[in-house]
């Protein structure tokens, strides 16, 4: 009997076996996602059900970290880092993406769309399309699709907005984006870049006056308790986007992929509705904290930043003057309502 024969074929099938069991064990992948709102906010609640999706479809291969209310940076930090590599998924809407993509402030004129519903059919349609191939093409940061955001409205310390002249001499936050300065301008206003983590002790400290978003930001980040006036004015739609880094999404295998594309249209879906009632939470709460709200007529609004800004701003981009009568054509296909109260629901 050939004993270390034996003994050889034996170690072999050994480690034959512990190989294939080692080879079995499946990749664990970590995606980072961040974004700079609150932790009871529509989308941290969009992050958490992405997250499970994963978990779920994945068997556990794929664990998703949320990082929010701003922990790895406001929407820019993140945004630079995502380009990086450093974060591999973030939210961040067209005024902070016009700063890499100008055209992306086409999205920022005042008064552009009518009502929250008009703006959701254009991203979902050929602008949205445009919009996610241009992101690409120039920054290598792939979007999967567009949240619910709605318009932004003004709030302040100082007094109800029931007109373009109770605008003049406010200062008030405002986005880091030519388009929404040179609006806020026009009426008056001073306007003040500051990261979002920073409003809240800026309007404690009256270093603003106020600042705009909606009703949901508005309430979670309890800007209500130290701006008790809140417009429903309308001035700007806010299209905000889901991103991933390009190099990480193309790194993962096919049926990765495919989950990780399903599991974002499917939290997506989630908080359009999640904002829905948000909205109208937000609203009662505002009632019951003693907020002012007041609803102005938003024609003498738009009249004085349209069409003056939007030619403004139009002949700053690459064909402007094209590409914002492409936008108004394509929008013009999509009927709205003038004004209705889809408008000034946050």
């Amino acid at each position: 009997m050939n004993i270390s024969g034996s003994l050889v074929a034996a170690t072999t099938f050994v480690l034959a076996l512990g190989g294939c069991r080692s080879g079995s064990e499946p990749e664990i992948r970590t995606i980072k996602f961040s974004h700079v709102y609150a932790t009871d906010s529509d989308y941290q609640q969009m992050a958490e059900r992405f997250r499970d999706l994963m978990h779920e479809r994945t068997d556990g291969r794929v664990q998703v970290e949320i990082y929010p209310s701003g922990q790895l940076g406001d929407e820019r930090v993140t945004f630079e880092q995502l380009q990086f590599g450093a974060q591999d998924m973030a939210i961040s809407g067209t005024p902070v993406l016009s700063s890499w993509v100008p055209e992306g402030q086409i999205f920022d004129l005042p008064f552009l769309f009518e009502t929250r519903e008009q703006g959701r059919a254009a991203l979902e349609g050929v602008l949205g399309e445009w919009w996610r191939e241009l992101l690409l093409e120039k920054t290598g940061v792939r979007p999967l699709g567009f949240l619910e955001y709605g318009f932004r409205h003004v709030y302040n310390r100082e007094r109800p907005i029931e007109g373009p002249e109770d605008l003049s001499g406010l200062k008030l936050r405002v986005l880091q984006n030519p388009a929404y300065i040179r609006t806020y301008d026009a009426y008056g206003v001073q306007p003040t870049p500051m990261a979002y983590g920073e409003v809240y002790s800026a309007l404690q400290q009256g270093v603003i006056d106020g600042g705009e978003a909606n009703v949901i930001g508005f309430v979670t980040d309890r800007f209500y308790e130290v701006a008790p006036y809140f417009s429903f004015t309308s001035i700007t739609y806010n299209p905000v986007t889901l991103l991933i880094n390009e190099r990480f999404y193309r790194s993962l295998p096919v049926d990765i992929k495919t989950a990780l594309d399903r599991s974002a249209a499917d939290a997506l879906a989630l908080q359009r509705r999640v904002a829905g009632e948000l909205r109208d939470r937000a609203i009662r709460q505002m009632e019951e904290a003693g907020i002012e709200m007041s609803y102005p007529d938003l024609s003498p609004l738009a009249n004085v930043v349209r069409p003056y800004i939007w030619d403004e701003v139009a002949n700053g981009l690459p064909e402007g003057e094209q590409l914002l009568q492409w936008v108004r054509e394509e929008i013009r296909r999509i009927p709205p309502k003038p004004w209705d109260d889809d408008s000034t629901a946050g």
